[in-house]
């Protein structure tokens, strides 16, 4: 009989996992009182999602973050506004806004509605250029989370976006767009249509091809992971195609304070007094807190902890809060609120197996069983216990169909992406 020990080697500790008493099992007071959150701790924080089908949004209709509750960003936005002035002057291309995951590129892609207002009012002041396409009044969003397969997939989406029934060729597909009215469109997530599967890259090829016939009729914008663009750029020649690019990074030291300094006037523990102008944190020159409140020190402590994550700088202060009578039991001095550290153990324990699945799903946004098993060269039940003991870990969530296991969903919330990813590259197992 063939047995296949590597298999066995990473069953082992999930089995085992299953009978540990629960005495001898971690909780979470156990590390509240060591001043520390767990990275299962955070991923709980994370909703799961009930529907992962193709997804459409008008930003006309959606909530957004006003621009008193946006920071920083002034130069994307710019960035923005220059590529909808040249496609309006018959000058369109292709542009990608590129960052990585958890950074707030949602909240940045809320402030195109209100990037569309202020040009519309800017025309309505000056002279209309005659030759300039007209303005739309909305963005159009759209998320795919199914990866075409083949070309009319691929074309299928494409006139999803607009709407219409899909032709029988490209080149018909090239022209009926092309007939449509212009139309400003993001394209969210686009490293989910990538997979490494059999048909995937020609679906991919029949995807750029149709986007980059029609730039100069719409305004074709697409939205990426930082890593996942790497790989796209190294495997797929995306960048042959991508005129512009526009990065997004994490926050610096200021604008996290600026965000965080809202939360902590929420919560009633500030008073409004002491909240940072915008002159705070427009300036790029300067990477320190520089307001005058009680949590100053706090503020400090979560951009070292949370390195400008957005989303964890806020989960860990709630956490901190929250837990603070455990964190600072063995404190000698009660002068301020702790905020707790991370504690990463379970990513430390990993094998490069673990790394490597890690790897993919972040890269894909996401990976079903059936997928990952394509992927490595694995069974699916071989794929399935893998998946279970990092999602067992706190390291991915599980999202299960109630029809078949092979279907499960797994990916990394975007409060871990920072964390994860750290560690990935640490360990050459992403692009850097």
């Amino acid at each position: 009989m063939d047995i296949n020990l590597h298999f066995f080697s990473r069953l082992n500790p999930w089995l085992n996992s299953l009978f540990t008493s629960k005495d001898t099992v971690k909780t979470e007071n156990d590390d509240a009182e060591k001043g520390r959150i767990s990275l299962k701790t955070i991923a709980n924080q994370c909703p799961l999602q009930a529907h992962r089908g193709p997804i459409t949004q008008v930003m006309l209709d959606q909530q957004h973050h006003t621009c008193d509750d946006f920071v920083g960003r002034e130069k994307q936005l710019s960035q923005i506004s220059d590529v909808i002035d040249q496609w309006r002057n018959h000058h369109g291309e292709i542009s990608a806004i590129v960052s990585p995951g958890g950074a707030g590129g949602s909240s940045f892609l809320a402030q195109l509605l209100p990037l569309l207002q202020t040009i519309a009012a800017q025309d309505a002041k000056d002279v209309p250029k005659t030759k300039a396409k007209p303005l739309p009044s909305q963005w159009l969003l759209m998320s795919f989370y199914q990866a075409p397969m083949n070309e009319n997939d691929a074309i299928a989406d494409i006139c999803y976006c607009f709407g219409i029934v899909p032709p029988d060729t490209i080149t018909e597909t090239i022209a009926t767009i092309n007939k449509q009215p212009p139309q400003l469109i993001l394209i969210d997530a686009m490293h989910k249509l990538m997979l490494r599967m059999i048909g995937n890259n020609q679906a991919l090829v029949t995807f750029a091809t149709i986007i980059l016939q029609t730039r100069k009729h719409h305004c074709w914008i697409i939205s990426c992971e930082q890593f996942a663009w790497q790989r796209l750029s190294a495997q797929y020649q995306i960048h042959h195609v991508v005129k512009h690019i526009i990065e997004l990074d994490y926050f610096s030291e200021t604008e996290l304070a600026a965000i965080q300094t809202k939360h902590l006037l929420d919560l009633g523990l500030i008073s409004k007094d002491v909240m940072p102008t915008k002159e705070a944190y427009k300036d790029s020159k300067k990477d320190q807190v520089d307001i005058t409140n009680p949590y100053k020190e706090q503020l400090k402590q979560l951009f070292t902890v949370s390195q400008g994550h957005p989303q964890l700088a806020t989960l860990l202060l709630q956490y901190s809060l929250a837990h603070q009578v455990d964190i600072s039991s063995d404190k000698s001095s009660n002068s301020g609120i702790e905020i707790c550290c991370i504690n990463a153990s379970a990513l430390q324990q990993c094998h490069d197996s673990d790394l490597f699945s890690l790897a993919e799903i972040y890269i894909h946004g996401g990976l079903r069983v059936n997928t990952h098993a394509h992927i490595f060269t694995l069974s699916i039940e071989q794929s399935s216990l893998q998946l279970e003991y990092l999602a067992r870990q706190g390291l991915i969530i599980a999202q299960y169909s109630q029809q078949d296991f092979a279907q499960h969903f797994y990916f990394i919330t975007p409060t871990l992406s920072k964390i994860i990813a750290t560690h990935l590259v640490n360990n050459n197992k992403l692009f850097n």
